[in-house]
């Protein structure tokens, strides 16, 4: 029968169908020209393409010396796009999306969904300068603003399964933020919309053989909606010595935050609608502060060999009110932390090259959560009090070889290994089981509580990792290349012990990826490109319905297709062009609220993502950008019953550099003023999101000392 609600439905559907196909008609318009993150960044005046060097094994190396795939935005490109969050900065790299949240929060994917839930920060793994910024047992899943990427040397992601060098949590990827860069110093002032104020500064000097340097930024955001903003702070310092045969390199990482937090508007669509700044929970807020030192000793051998030894400190603490879920409890969780990254690198002859490494890491973690008013009654399942209070020591450690032959010139074929143990030593602080925190019986039909407290122990957690793959130099553009690897991770502390009543530690166990790859590179002086593809096969995946209810036995299927193009058209013209086709599927899992989700394609899991960016500068002083942004739609459900729709976003930037010393930038978000959401999900029995910017205005001068 024909109804408006049908008709309505088949528009939405052909204007969707509309928009991805002018999307892709402009990455083969791309396609025809090229692209890339690094298209002519010094320079839009150079033709050239400066080749890329990445830091995944350790050291720095030319790209195309990997088997795998690495992409990187530069120094010059994150102070030249000056990012107010750091998903500005991922849409440039294919099969990356940082879901932004409200404020600095944000979910990583990378080669996957958006995961959500206690152990889905372990996804992907979070790295600074190649050291992990957090114990493996306890990440969260807003992280990364604890790294100052907005001064960073460099962003690198390493898409899909890790490799021998990471351990825990790099099964779908790596993202790695390297120091600033050295020998700078400057001061710069931003103002934008809803009272946004921010400065950057940064001091360098080099005394003898000795180079210090410090960065730092402060913001002041009054907030897109109502009731909401945040107050940041970061602070990066290095200390670096080079003698003829040593190299040291210190770092200093401290962050600040303070956030009042806007939860997500509710109703389908609600993010068109006349209340899309409206902010339902004004009480929610986010405080978090992290500190990291670290240290990197390089002993240069001979030419050919060297040992590499850095060891570490972290501390990190956060309190947060958990405003998506019913009774709004709130989480207190911190970290105190050491380790050490030590590896040998040599050639044995001239076609071998030899890694060797231990890793090793002790943390002690905290995590507490309880809540202040009743939900409904004040002895209901969601019961007003202490849900959680444990505390849990963990060491790590863990052993790697890999080698790499070079057969012939122009061919290499890699092979690695690496062992991992972790153990926990689980200590909870209130009572055993699902009571309340006094002992007594909540109102429901077994007088069971909603939260389950697993009683005092101690788990061990073993597990390999490996790779093996091979390149092929086809001629001094092409470069081909293969992989098949496996990546881990052990349970979260969040996920094994922070337990729903009918769950029991062992639901949580070790999670494997399986991971084949194929990749094409090309590299040419004014034209880059890089097509992957791959399949990975999940075992142990945690699944979580629109109840908040999960299962931890589900097996899932991740496939795509990743392309990378950048083009020097002249020197006033550059071109960059991302594009990602994946599908994650459910191929078997245990019934999730009576229903089998096998088959169904998982929630939060866009098909198609993609960027494009045209540069033009038409003399010395001036430099303009065009970007597009597209996200395909996706389901907001484990169920596969509520969708949201997608979005396309055109934003734009000029910067004009009126003397060596001073510059300014201009940035336009969301030109044409596009409701849309950074992220949606279906809970609870409702559409719930995180509504994205309208049409919004940055201005930046910069003055270099």
């Amino acid at each position: 029968m024909f109804s408006i609600s049908n008709y309505k439905k088949a528009q939405d559907q052909r204007i969707r169908a509309t928009k991805s196909l002018i999307f892709m008609s402009l990455i083969g318009i791309g396609g025809g020209l090229g692209g890339g993150v690094q298209a002519a960044e010094s320079s839009p005046q150079a033709t050239d393409l400066d080749e890329m060097t990445v830091t995944a094994r350790r050291d720095p190396e030319a790209k195309n010396n990997l088997i795998g795939q690495v992409s990187q935005v530069s120094a010059e490109d994150i102070q030249t796009l000056g990012h107010t969050h750091i998903q500005e900065l991922a849409v440039r790299i294919p099969g990356v999306w940082l879901s932004r949240g409200n404020g600095q929060e944000l979910l990583a994917a990378v080669r996957s969904p958006v995961y959500t839930g206690a152990g889905s920060c372990g996804e992907v793994l979070i790295a600074e300068n190649g050291i992990p910024i957090r114990p493996s047992g306890l990440c969260n899943v807003n992280q990364l603003f604890e790294v100052n990427t907005e001064q960073a040397g460099a962003l690198e992601v390493w898409r899909g399964a890790g490799t021998v060098f990471y351990g825990s949590n790099a099964v779908h990827g790596v993202i790695n933020s390297l120091s600033p860069a050295m020998n700078q110093s400057y001061l710069a002032l931003e103002t934008g919309p809803h009272d946004y104020y921010r400065s950057k500064m940064a001091w360098g000097t080099v005394a003898g053989a000795h180079q210090w340097q410090v960065d730092a930024n402060g913001v002041s955001d009054g907030g897109l909606k109502d009731d909401a903003g945040y107050d940041q702070q970061k602070l990066s310092v290095q200390q670096r010595w080079q003698g003829e045969t040593l190299d040291l390199h210190s770092t200093l990482s401290m962050v600040n935050l303070n956030q009042e937090t806007a939860g997500y508007i509710t109703g389908e669509k609600a993010y068109e609608e006349a209340g899309w700044k409206d902010n339902p929970n004004p009480e929610a807020f986010r405080d978090a502060q992290a500190v990291r030192l670290a240290t990197t000793l390089i002993k240069q051998i001979d030419e050919d060999s060297s040992w590499r030894f850095s060891p570490y400190a972290r501390y990190s603490d956060m309190r947060f009110l958990q405003h998506y879920l019913p009774g709004q409890p709130i989480e207190e969780n911190g970290q105190e932390s050491a380790g050490f990254l030590l590896n040998y690198q040599t050639a044995l002859n001239e076609p071998w090259q030899l890694w060797a490494g231990v890793d090793g890491e002790w943390a002690s973690m905290n995590v507490q959560e309880s809540q202040a008013e009743a939900f409904f009654s004040p002895d209901n399942a969601r019961y007003v009090g202490q849900h959680y209070d444990f505390e849990v020591t963990s060491v790590q450690l863990a052993t790697f070889v890999n080698v790499e032959w070079h057969w012939r010139p122009e061919a290499a074929v890699e092979a690695g290994i690496r062992w991992e143990t972790l153990s926990y030593d689980y200590d909870n602080q209130l009572l055993d089981g699902s009571t309340q925190d006094d002992g007594s019986a909540c109102e429901s039909e077994t007088g069971d509580c909603r939260y389950y407290r697993p009683e005092d122990q101690k788990n061990r957690f073993s597990n390999l990792s490996a790779q093996l793959g091979g390149r092929y130099q086809l001629s001094d553009q092409w470069v081909v290349y293969g992989r098949l690897a496996r990546a881990f991770r052990a349970p979260q502390i969040n996920e094994r012990y922070r337990l729903l009543t009918g769950q029991s530690v062992d639901q949580f166990d070790e999670k494997t990826i399986d991971s084949a790859e194929l990749g094409l590179r090309y590299h040419a002086h004014t034209f880059s490109a890089e097509l992957s593809g791959y399949v990975m096969e999940k075992q142990d995946e945690v699944l979580k319905a629109s109840n908040n209810r999960t299962v931890g036995d589900a097996e899932t299927r991740h496939r795509g297709v990743e392309l990378q193009l950048g083009y020097a058209i002249s020197p006033q013209w550059s071109l960059a062009a991302v594009a990602a086709w994946s599908k994650h599927t459910v191929e078997s899992a245990s019934l999730l609220n009576s229903q089998d989700l096998a088959g169904n394609v998982m929630d939060t899991a866009p098909e198609w993502l993609g960027s494009l960016q045209l540069r033009y500068q038409p003399s010395d002083p001036w430099w303009f950008e065009l970007e597009t942004v597209y996200m395909d739609d996706y389901y907001l459900d484990a169920e596969n019953e509520h969708e949201y729709e997608g979005h396309t976003l055109l934003n734009a930037m000029a910067k004009y550099q009126w003397t060596p010393q001073w510059s300014a930038r201009l940035r336009l978000h969301n030109v044409t003023d596009e409701r849309y959401a950074e992220r949606g999900d279906y809970a609870f029995g409702s559409y719930r999101y995180f509504t994205g910017e309208n049409r919004a205005a940055y201005l930046e001068v910069r003055h270099d000392f």
